[in-house]
């Protein structure tokens, strides 16, 4: 397993399939040596590399079903659609992070986001999460949605404007070998991003770089998942993704959705268990 590497994809709480998928990888204990994330898949990788379960059942579930999430009384609160300090005060309030088995791990983490002031993405080692979470708020602030975090004396937020699935990050790591977890069901497409979304970034970020990332996310997003494809023809890839659309988007807060949600990672995780054991061999 000395060159395995699992690529967590965001996706805001549909990432509880991720914690899911993880809750079945630490129960068979799979513990690769590096992990990396950005947004929601980031927030999702901390309960694996500490290994603590029920944090996994928190982050997925509990978290977003809390008042002040997302939505208006997220707005209301932080001025954002999403609650991001409410969600992780809760999440540390039911399931601290375990520091010392978080540092002391054999697995590695890092951590993308999308420079502001330069444009570009950069990965942040598990060394730079801290009690304040700094580095993990600023990779779930999604462009539009929340506001910008200063981390490291630069303004950031979430990497997905450029790195969606952060598979080229896991290459330089030097991993040769990659457990995708997707977030989005099969044949999922992404679309080009509508005009007044474009009008609307230009308007918030008066930055035109930021708006043609915006304009060309969908092709990168294309293009890593292409890159993907050509690594699963080589053996070097395995990604594990929804198989059905139970309702679940990247809004939903209801817990009768995200369940059977957190549910179907597990339970799709378990029936590949032995494929991702041979995998991972």
């Amino acid at each position: 397993m000395k060159n395995v590497s699992i690529v967590a994809e965001g996706g805001g709480t549909k990432i509880a399939y991720t914690a899911g998928v993880l809750k079945c990888f630490l129960e068979e204990d799979i513990l690769v040596p590096y992990c990396v994330g950005i947004s929601a898949g980031a927030e999702v990788l901390l309960p694996y590399v500490s290994r603590q379960i029920r944090r996994l059942e928190v982050t997925g579930i509990e978290a977003p079903s809390q008042k002040g999430a997302v939505g208006l009384s997220a707005w209301l609160k932080e001025g954002s659609i999403f609650g991001i300090e409410s969600t992780n005060n809760f999440i540390q309030k039911e399931t601290p992070l375990d520091f010392k088995a978080f540092y002391g791990s054999s697995t590695a983490m890092d951590t993308g986001l999308y420079n502001m002031e330069e444009h570009t993405i950069e990965y942040f080692d598990k060394s730079y999460v801290d009690p304040s979470m700094t580095l993990i708020k600023a990779s779930c602030a999604l462009l539009l949605l929340t506001k910008p975090y200063q981390f490291q004396g630069k303004k950031y937020f979430d990497a997905g404007l450029v790195d969606m699935i952060s598979i080229r990050q896991a290459e330089k790591h030097g991993c040769e070998r990659h457990i995708i977890i997707s977030t989005k069901e099969e044949g999922y497409v992404r679309k080009k991003a509508p005009g007044y979304q474009l009008w609307l970034t230009k308007m918030v970020y008066k930055d035109p770089q930021i708006v043609d990332d915006l304009r060309h996310r969908h092709e990168r997003y294309q293009e890593q998942w292409d890159h993907i494809a050509e690594l699963e023809k080589e053996g070097k890839a395995l990604v594990l993704r929804p198989h059905k659309d139970l309702g679940v988007t990247r809004y939903t807060t209801d817990p009768k959705k995200l369940k059977p949600w957190f549910q179907l990672g597990y339970d799709e995780t378990k029936a590949r268990i032995e494929e991702i054991k041979a995998f991972i061999e």
